[in-house]
């Protein structure tokens, strides 16, 4: 329940340290002093003035989970909060402090203080790396270099905090057990530059050398200008890896998996090859996701559904094929399809026993609908449903909704169908249509 406490009145000190507030006093250099607060806020408060030694800038990091500049964190597992604080002395410009405080005996104490030649926090994590009894801190800052960061680790050992030695530059990063062993990996992933390869490391811990070490590498697509998803997953059957789903320049999306192959003690990114196009290359901007409940993450092909000639494709929706990862052929193996709809974010399930080129779904934006039909000898046959999109204020004053039953709302729309109920093999009971319908993953 303190920690707790402390969260949100440091939450608060941080509001009112950014503004949004009307006050008299507003002078550049009251605004870099946060305003004055009581307790245990006030004791860390204390503690980053003193090590700032006057006024000071607090600094957030840019991505990742944590994006607060005094994370609470209970890093030794005994329930009670530590706190890291990122923060710029006003007439440092170019280095920051990551400040790590403990409480003890009803004081907060600083347990080290560690300055890095920077100008932004990109990103902070928290991984067991040398299995021991508390988390390391794992914090990312900026270089001048765009899309590279560098990487540093501390570890926390109640009242002193010691630096690991790591001279790993990054894109991206994330933590998670790749090999099996008791503790976790940093799996690092490096875009294209003049300076770098585009390459996937996974950093381990050796205590001889406190220090991170490059356990094994592996070539990355070098034409990925930007990486929008970074997911530590199970890629299959106790098989854990890192899902990526990265930009190209035409904005074009790709999937990459990188896991460890236990056997060959190697990195692997089996659906990269160089020279050859990525069996998932896609224009949409569908990311992996878990679409089927099971513990494995899945990742999307894309493919037009049957239509006449170019002139319709636009209206044809695309067939999303998602798939799973067979580790002993590296080869991805189709689960399951379904129809898409990207204007209004949601896909039809489309069933097992639906032959490929038996049904194709046409979207009309004017109609704000998907419609799911046969296909008959190069045409579309007898119309199966219609899912079809209300403004969530006209379906609360029903207007123009009598021909549809509700399967989903949120606060923006109202997702609706209309079942035909045609004499067809591929009809399908309303309650059937209500479980197809799943809202898309793009984020």
């Amino acid at each position: 329940m303190k920690s707790k406490i402390i969260a949100a009145a440091v939450c608060a000190v941080l509001l009112l340290t950014l503004g949004g507030c009307d006050f008299s006093d507003l002078s550049s250099e009251t605004m870099l002093r946060p305003p004055k607060t009581m307790g245990d806020e006030a004791e860390i408060e204390q503690l980053i003035s003193a090590s700032a030694e006057g006024d000071y800038v607090l600094k957030y990091p840019k991505s990742g989970s944590y994006r607060s500049a005094i994370i609470m964190k209970d890093l030794d597992g005994d329930d009670v909060d530590e706190a890291i604080a990122f923060f710029r002395s006003k007439d440092a410009v170019t280095s920051l402090h990551m400040l790590v405080m403990y409480e003890s005996d009803g004081h907060w104490q600083i347990s080290g203080d560690f300055v890095n030649e920077s100008t932004d926090v990109d990103c902070v994590e928290f991984s067991d790396i040398d299995e021991g009894s508390s988390l390391e801190i794992l914090a990312g800052f900026t270089t001048y270099t765009p899309n590279v960061s560098f990487l540093t680790c501390y570890s926390f050992n109640g009242s002193t905090t010691g630096s690991i030695q790591c001279s790993q530059t990054y894109s991206s990063f994330c933590c998670g057990n790749l090999d099996g062993e008791g503790k976790n990996e940093i799996v690092t992933l490096s875009l294209y530059n003049a300076d770098n390869e585009a390459r996937a490391s996974m950093l381990a811990y050796t205590p001889s050398k406190n220090a991170l070490f490059v356990k094994s590498s592996v070539a990355m697509d070098p034409n990925v200008v930007r990486y929008k998803s970074v997911v530590f997953a199970d890629i299959a059957s106790d098989v854990k890896g890192v899902a990526v789903d990265g930009s190209l320049a035409t904005e074009e999306v790709e999937t990459q998996l990188i896991y460890y192959n236990k056997q060959l003690a190697t990195l692997r990114n089996p659906l990269y090859r160089e020279k050859e196009k990525n069996y998932t290359l896609r224009s949409c901007p569908v990311l992996c996701a878990d679409v089927d409940n099971e513990p494995s993450i899945e990742f999307p092909r894309v493919e037009k559904l049957p239509h006449k000639d170019s002139s319709d494709a636009a209206a044809v929706a695309d067939k999303l094929i998602w798939c799973g990862f067979d580790v002993t052929k590296e080869a991805p193996v189709p689960k399951l399809s379904m129809a898409s709809n990207y204007a209004f974010n949601y896909t039809i399930k489309i069933p097992a026993s639906w032959e490929n080129g038996s049904y194709t779904a046409i979207n009309s934006e004017e109609k704000s609908s998907m419609t799911l039909c046969e296909w008959y000898r190069d045409s579309p046959g007898q119309s199966l449903f219609e899912i079809k999109v209300f403004d969530s204020s006209e379906w609360e004053k029903g207007k123009g909704t009598d021909d549809f039953k509700l399967i989903y709302r949120d606060n923006r729309y109202a997702y609706s169908y209309r079942n035909y109920y045609p004499d067809s093999a591929l009809a399908l009971s309303d309650d059937d249509i209500k479980k197809a319908f799943s809202i898309l993953n793009t984020n």
